[in-house]
């Protein structure tokens, strides 16, 4: 009989362990968790402290444009000269070229897709006037 009360006394014990090892282990999971857990620690960070990002950033990307700036060649009085002017009509030019470009694609698109539609599907094979019925 004192063999089954040390028998349960050492029982209760390793139970204790074992509730006391899973309660450290799940504390640790649950630090380690939080740790690796970047994107909540970094939006965390920039909501503690958003000035910091953003100066940061702002630091960042002018030492960026310091370093990756391209170097100044030394250009001749001569080349400066030959080099053309663009004025305010040459700009306005290529700003409408620029503007008309989206335009034609759509144009000749459209004109792409009624041809092929006519051709394939069955519609008019002819020019645009002879869209009426055959004289037959």
């Amino acid at each position: 009989m004192a063999q089954s009360t040390e028998k349960s006394k050492r029982l209760g014990e390793l139970v204790r362990q074992a509730e006391a090892s899973r309660l450290r282990l799940s504390e640790t999971h649950a630090r380690l968790k939080k740790t690796l857990d970047v994107p909540s620690r970094i939006k965390a960070s920039f909501t503690d402290g958003p000035a910091k990002w953003l100066g940061g950033s702002l630091v960042a990307g002018v030492a960026t444009g310091f370093l990756f700036r391209p170097r100044k060649s030394k250009v001749s009085a001569r080349v400066k000269s030959v080099r053309k002017e663009r004025n305010f009509l040459f700009g306005l030019v290529a700003l409408l070229f620029t503007l008309s470009k989206p335009v034609a694609k759509i144009y000749a698109s459209k004109f792409l897709k009624d041809y092929l539609t006519r051709r394939f599907v069955g519609g008019t094979h002819g020019r645009a006037g002879s869209l009426r019925a055959p004289p037959h």
